[in-house]
């Protein structure tokens, strides 16, 4: 009986060894569990594809925003590959290994970075037999960082001085890879860093106006912060870095008082996000509750320029003075 139980104990912990090495042979397993991986990222390689007609290099994107800006400045040189779903949620988004797949013939994956996109680690190791380089564009953006100090915004792309810096990255890595497309690269390049400017113009011009003590930028996550080291405006955030972590009952206290004195007439929350805790603040602090694209990602995913604009109309509609407001 011995011997069976000792055999039998055996058996369970070789199951259990192999059904955790099946379970790593998802996204994360490819991080060379089983060496047959290589021979599936190998097949991939062949069978896949190398670009579409016309196109000279294929690029992976993670974001929408990066797939927009490496079509403007690649042109028809480039074919970009969007492994981002449409209508996904940003911070909820993990490559499955259909979508990585798509990635295999691609010379870059374009990431945003700066923490993003937490499985960009097991994302190098899954590509590494492939001849794909994973770009984090976000590296050639300052860091700005969340009211409390506590961490990074990472979300870089809300101010259009960002996007140029990112977007001249990305022509380093393209013209290096395509020497011969350089003249165009950087024709599209210029062009591109123009609409940028002309954004940023326009929105120093809009909020010209505000007066120092209204300049404050309630939001539910530390979301807007490049927006707001960009256009002299002060933060002051509800929930922290992640829409679904709450604040403590004595901060959101005391952010219902800043709220109040700084005379914030809206509490902005992502698209598709407007939980209770957050309307619970609004109101308390006697402001409304309104929508800004922080994440990037919005349905029928407009241009960069349409969503700036867009966030660029919601905050001025609720910091520019208002005759007869007392606020």
């Amino acid at each position: 009986m011995q011997r069976l139980s000792v055999k039998r104990s055996k058996r369970m912990r070789r199951d259990r060894e192999f059904s955790h090495a099946f379970a790593r042979l998802d996204f994360f397993g490819f991080s060379y569990y089983a060496d047959g991986m290589r021979c599936l990222m190998l097949m991939l390689v062949l069978l896949m594809p190398l670009t579409s007609a016309g196109a000279e290099l294929r690029v992976a994107s993670l974001h929408p925003l990066l797939s927009e800006m490496a079509r403007r400045v690649g042109g028809e040189h480039v074919e970009v590959v969007d492994l981002f779903p449409r209508n996904g949620e940003l911070h909820r988004f993990e490559p499955t290994v259909h979508e990585l797949a798509s990635a295999v013939n691609c010379r870059f994956v374009l990431a945003c970075g700066k923490g993003v996109e937490p499985y960009l680690t097991a994302l190098r190791e899954s590509l590494a037999s492939t001849p794909s380089q994973v770009l984090e564009l976000g590296d050639a953006v300052p860091d700005v960082m969340t009211p409390d100090g506590s961490a990074v915004d990472p979300h870089w792309w809300n101010a259009p001085e960002n996007m140029k810096r990112a977007a001249i990255s990305l022509t380093l890595a393209l013209v290096q890879a395509m020497p011969q497309r350089a003249e165009a690269i950087w024709s599209r390049l210029a062009q591109y860093a123009q609409s940028m400017d002309a954004l940023t113009r326009e929105a120093h011009l809009a909020l010209a106006t505000v007066p120092q003590e209204q300049r404050a930028l309630a939001t539910a996550h530390a979301a807007m912060c490049h927006f707001c080291a960009a256009f002299r405006l002060q933060p002051l955030v509800v929930q922290g870095v992640a829409a679904e972590s709450e604040g403590d009952l004595r901060s959101v206290a005391k952010l219902i008082r800043d709220l109040r004195s700084r005379g914030v007439r809206c509490v902005y929350s992502e698209m598709r996000e407007a939980p209770r805790f957050l309307q619970n603040v609004a109101e308390s602090a006697g402001a409304e509750l309104g929508v800004l694209i922080m994440d990037g990602v919005a349905p029928e995913q407009p241009s960069y320029e349409t969503i700036f604009r867009s966030n660029l109309c919601a905050v001025c509609k609720s910091l520019l003075p208002v005759p007869g407001d007392s606020r």
